[in-house]
């Protein structure tokens, strides 16, 4: 039996050694990466509460004020709640959409077949708790980024509010129109808040530019399974920042 292998490793719930070939072992080696496509619980979430940066309830950075990371991943994300949002209620959204364009197969309620052409989208259809109409969407418009955070291990998400969008654009737009063109990866980005405003508004400042054998790892790291499955994590509350919300509108 020279051309078998024998798993002898006992798992929690099967201890039941499997004994097959080696090349079904390898063939099965490669096809197992499909397991932990949509398995996506290793990670961590920034949590912007108080107007401090914390992850897994400790501060990080300078206090929790200001912090540096590498942005690894980013895409838009829209949440809605058909119930409106409570801080009590952990349910899922009604209707999310990973993408920005249409809802999440996933989703419970979809309100629309497209992001844009959806009422919850426009600026007005935001109700308050009172039943008063607000000035933003009923839909909140976030973008997700995937971190790699000093002294953090697991790859790290973050929701950028509403109302921090615009800055995280121009931010964007700084880092292409420098020269060199810089990639929002190949620079330590610096993490901080607005103290002109009331309700946690987040800016962002460029930090040191990665070292050639920093950014070659940056670049595989940032492909991994762990990072991607990390960026497709299931929208939550977390996608919802409700300490913002005076200042989800139009500007």
């Amino acid at each position: 039996m020279k051309d078998q292998v024998k798993n002898q490793k006992e798992k929690k719930g099967s201890n039941v050694p499997v004994v097959i070939s080696k090349e079904l072992a390898q063939q099965f080696t490669e096809d197992a990466r499909e397991n932990l496509k949509n398995v996506n619980d290793n990670f961590y979430r920034v949590s912007i509460r108080g107007g401090r940066y914390s992850v897994n309830g400790d501060l990080i950075g300078d206090k929790g004020i200001e912090f540096e990371a590498i942005i690894l991943k980013e895409v838009p994300v829209n949440v809605y709640y058909e119930q409106g949002y409570s801080q009590e209620e952990t349910s899922s959204p009604s209707c999310w959409s990973m993408g920005g364009l249409k809802p999440d197969e996933l989703s419970s309620q979809k309100q629309s077949q497209s992001c844009v052409s959806c009422k919850m989208n426009r600026f007005g259809s935001q109700i308050g708790q009172k039943g008063e109409k607000r000035k933003g969407k009923a839909c909140h418009n976030t973008r997700r980024l995937v971190l790699k955070v000093i002294d953090v291990e697991m790859p790290v998400l973050m929701s950028i509010p509403p109302t921090s969008i615009k800055s995280f654009n121009h931010y964007l737009r700084l880092l292409t129109s420098n020269s060199p063109s810089l990639p929002v990866s190949s620079v330590k980005t610096v993490f901080g808040f607005d103290s002109s405003v009331e309700y946690p508004k987040l800016n962002f400042k460029q930090g040191n530019i990665l070292t050639l054998q920093e950014y070659s790892t940056i670049k595989k790291y940032k492909n991994s399974d762990e990072v991607i499955s990390t960026l497709n994590a299931y929208a939550s509350q977390d996608d919802y920042n409700k300490e913002e919300e005076n200042g989800n509108k139009e500007s």
